[in-house]
């Protein structure tokens, strides 16, 4: 009987855990976009019913819904579903990035010694590199 326990131990070891699609796609990176985009979104302790109202209206899905997948009550949420997530998640970071170059620009405009012009154009390049990632490239 010990040596059938053992012959399983050594089959089981061979196996290990193999990398596929569907891995990409887990519930948790669903979650922890959630969870990213209401941080962002919520500004104090009375905020949280309008940022997570915001949160699902960006994301295209119920209030209830959105909330379930922060709390990871959701069990398996489709493709569709973190794809939506990621892209609110992301346009949300793209439209952070056009407020800090407004920002960057206001202050240029009230300075003329040229010490915001690093900043402006590390800003670009992040407006840029947000842009793609939204659009899904890399």
């Amino acid at each position: 009987m010990n040596w059938m326990k053992f012959n399983q131990n050594i089959a089981e070891e061979k196996q290990g855990k193999q990398m596929s699609v569907v891995d990409a796609y887990s519930p948790d990176r669903a979650t922890g976009y959630a969870k990213k985009l209401f941080q962002m979104t919520v500004k104090g302790w009375g905020d949280a019913p309008e940022a997570l109202k915001e949160c699902a209206k960006r994301s295209r899905m119920s209030e209830r819904s959105y909330e379930r997948l922060m709390k990871g009550e959701t069990k398996d949420p489709k493709t569709s579903v973190l794809g939506r997530v990621r892209k609110a998640y992301l346009d949300f970071c793209h439209e952070q990035v056009k407020r800090l170059q407004h920002e960057i620009h206001i202050e240029m405009a009230g300075s003329d010694d040229g010490s915001f012009e690093d900043l402006a154009a590390e800003a670009a390049a992040l407006e840029q590199k947000s842009g793609k990632q939204k659009d899904g490239k890399k």
